[in-house]
């Protein structure tokens, strides 16, 4: 039997069915595209400045050492910048002892608590001894044959400014004159100190150079060294062999508040010189400032010049905000418009000094802070308020734009 033709409208019937069967599994296949498509993160827009840097203005510290006419320079022990007045090499005198310990100490160490080895006192020592008290240099005789520990010879070159046991200290190292002036050459070629030139221990040798610049360098290595930031801090000390109390030479020791050395200098072509340093609380923050004053006509003025610089530095720290809570930093902006504020969660201060920067860094995620600066590194969390949800369904059905041709 033959099976008849299908109709026209069984035919139109048909073909509407497989259309929407078709449009159906079109628009199922869209509405679970759009359901199952990964949406961008959100965007993070930062409207506060990142990297950020903080400073301290410099100027009155340059105008400090500026407004004197004789060599200055000062610094901070924590730090590399130095202010100064005068870049010419000057006659240390006694400060030449300051150099003289530093390199015996980088050959040698003497450690905190030890008293090193011992110095038989020569006929050498003796000699030069008698040659000092000829021209009034500062000596402390002693018999030939006199046992002399390494810390006693410090503490009488640096205390009360022995010439005779700074000598002798550096020739028990060195071996002799030429042997500490070629070491000194070297370590000051390392150190980066350009103007430095010495060509004996004590300081008796106008021919002992550096700028005030240079000094304050110096004395930076001097009290970052335990051993000899102890000496030089010693207002004075009881010494064997008849020798009884000496005194630092150091005016500014038991004098001014928080005085912590470091050496004085006088010859009659240096003038009178003195490298001086003194300790502060800052808002919770310990510093140590240097003032360094070359060529004073009196010993009043080098105190009284070194004591104003040392004042005036320490009126310049200041304590800046570096983040405070609830500080707007930006935004975070969804795909479907939705918005959350960026804020500092906590308020961190910071004491900061010329010479000195901060660094405070929002993370491109505005996840936290990040604050860099010269005491170490700290984070502080970044608050969001509110959050963002994923987007309806309606809304990715009625942004296909948004979804697949970004």
């Amino acid at each position: 039997m033959q099976t008849p033709h299908p109709t026209r409208t069984t035919r139109i019937r048909r073909a509407s069915i497989a259309v929407l069967a078709t449009v159906v599994a079109l628009c199922g296949g869209y509405v679970a595209a759009c359901a199952l498509v990964p949406v961008p993160a959100p965007t993070v827009q930062l409207e506060a400045q990142s990297p950020r840097v903080f400073t301290v203005d410099e100027s009155a510290v340059q105008d400090a050492v500026d407004g004197y006419g004789r060599p200055s320079a000062v610094g901070w022990l924590d730090g590399e910048e130095v202010w100064a007045n005068d870049d010419e090499a000057r006659p240390l005198a006694s400060i030449t002892k300051l150099v003289t310990v530093l390199v015996g100490q980088e050959a040698e160490p003497l450690g905190q608590g030890e008293d090193g080895p011992t110095h038989t006192w020569s006929a050498a020592d003796v000699e030069l001894q008698d040659e000092l008290q000829e021209i009034d240099g500062i000596a402390f005789p002693i018999p030939e044959g006199t046992e002399v520990t390494r810390k006693q010879m410090l503490m009488l070159a640096l205390i009360p400014s022995a010439n005779d046991f700074a000598t002798a200290y550096a020739h028990s190292i060195f071996g002799d004159n030429a042997g500490f002036v070629s070491a000194v050459a070297d370590w000051a070629e390392r150190n980066g100190l350009d103007s430095l030139a010495v060509r004996e221990p004590s300081g008796m040798d106008d021919g002992n150079v550096a700028s005030p610049a240079d000094v304050v360098r110096i004395a930076r290595l001097a009290l970052k060294d335990p051993v000899l930031a102890e000496i030089v801090s010693t207002e004075r000390a009881t010494m064997p062999w008849g020798i009884g109390e000496v005194e630092n030479t150091n005016p500014l020791l038991g004098a001014m508040t928080g005085a912590v050395g470091v050496k004085t200098g006088h010859t009659d072509v240096a003038g009178y010189n003195l490298a001086a340093a003194a300790s502060g609380s800052y808002a919770d923050r310990e510093l140590t400032r240097i003032a360094v004053v070359l060529g004073r006509d009196t010993q009043d003025e080098r105190a009284r010049d070194a004591r104003a610089l040392l004042n005036r530095l320490g009126d310049t720290p200041e304590r800046l905000a570096v983040a405070s809570t609830g500080e707007y930093l930006g935004q975070i902006t969804s795909i479907d418009g939705q918005l959350i504020e960026l804020s500092a969660d906590e308020t961190v201060d910071a004491v900061l000094v010329p010479g000195e920067e901060l660094t405070r860094t929002i993370d491109a995620t505005g996840a936290n802070i990040t604050i860099a600066g010269p005491t170490g590194d700290t984070s502080v969390a970044v608050r969001r308020d509110g959050s963002i949800e994923d987007p309806t369904l309606l809304w990715r059905l009625t942004h296909p734009r948004e979804l697949f041709f970004r």
